[in-house]
């Protein structure tokens, strides 16, 4: 039964309805010291915004992901975890994914961290579409590591944050990973591999973590493995190696917490965490940490999908937090 990744996979078959937009920001100086120059932001708006602009949804991309496929993937619209029918969603495409500045855009382009995402984000909303304030920053996965850097950012540019599947510090086993990711196709690279060669191996290396062994145990027959992984490779087939390895430098990066143990910024945003126990990609210990020591609100989400247990239970996770963010 791959009816899940089937479900991811609705790409395909989704309409979209919001316009790709990009912005011209100028130069961006980077946390490498490096100055991005002319450095474009791509993304989209969907909803109304309201008279006094209280009503937006600030969505950054994922891991991989864009603006666009926000949408696709049925997450913004109108009843849906970003509620257009309540909110202005500006979904934005983060750096290095291939639509915002990226190395396959830009020529020399530098390490980046998710707070040069952020950076990028923050003047996008105040010097382009003149929004000084938000509802709410929400983010999953790399999106909800932009989601904390947020709050450590600019802790009073919102008023609520909801990160989803993502944490606000690597732990050891995250470095593990992303670094394996980064040895592989490093590695392939300078063998002479192309780079379709080298995101085909990267489709299945992720796999292993995306899911969890159960899930695959319980719900992925042997002889629907072939097709699962066809899937997931026609998935990557368009992702350049170099704008995947700037993004995972980024996540391997990322850190918002102080020397405690604590969000290096006091926020009065109120915070909803969402994580997953069986998470095996992103590790939900330091979001569930941090939630604790925030006095912030936690949401554990009770399945074996692992790191996309929030989409196999995408109903009572939109029901939560539309809960919260209309409080």
């Amino acid at each position: 039964m791959r009816v899940v990744f089937l479900i991811l996979l609705a790409v395909c078959s989704y309409a979209w309805s919001a316009d790709q937009q990009y912005a011209e920001i100028g130069n961006l100086q980077t946390s490498s010291g490096i100055t991005i120059d002319s450095c474009r932001v791509g993304y989209s708006v969907s909803g109304t915004l309201n008279a006094d602009k209280s009503n937006v949804i600030v969505f950054p991309s994922w891991f991989t992901g864009s603006a666009r496929s926000l949408e696709q993937y049925g997450l913004i619209g109108p009843g849906k975890l970003a509620d257009t029918d309540r909110y202005y969603v500006i979904a934005v495409d983060a750096l290095g994914n291939g639509v915002s500045c990226s190395p396959s855009n830009v020529d020399d382009f530098p390490r980046i961290s998710t707070a040069d995402m952020v950076n990028s984000q923050y003047r996008l909303l105040t010097e382009n579409l003149g929004i000084e304030h938000v509802h709410a920053v929400m983010g999953i996965s790399m999106g909800g590591m932009q989601t904390f850097r947020w709050l450590a950012m600019y802790p009073g540019f919102m008023d609520k944050a909801v990160p989803i599947d993502g944490s606000p510090r690597m732990t050891t086993f995250d470095l593990v990973q992303w670094q394996t990711h980064k040895d592989i196709i490093r590695t392939m690279q300078s063998s002479g591999h192309s780079n379709g060669d080298i995101m085909e191996v990267m489709a299945r290396v992720n796999l292993l973590t995306l899911y969890t062994p159960d899930y695959f145990v319980e719900n992925v027959d042997r002889e629907e493995l072939p097709g699962m992984i066809r899937d997931s490779e026609q998935g990557y087939a368009s992702l350049a190696a170099d704008d995947y390895v700037a993004q995972l430098e980024a996540m391997i990066d990322h850190d918002v917490l102080d020397g405690e143990g604590n969000l290096a910024a006091d926020s009065s945003a109120e915070v909803l965490v969402v994580g997953v126990p069986s998470d095996h990609m992103v590790n939900p210990v330091p979001g569930r940490r941090l939630a604790a020591r925030m006095g912030a609100d936690y949401y554990e989400v009770d399945s074996n999908c692992g790191h996309i247990g929030t989409t196999c239970e995408a109903e009572a996770v939109g029901k939560r937090v539309n809960e919260f963010l209309a409080q």
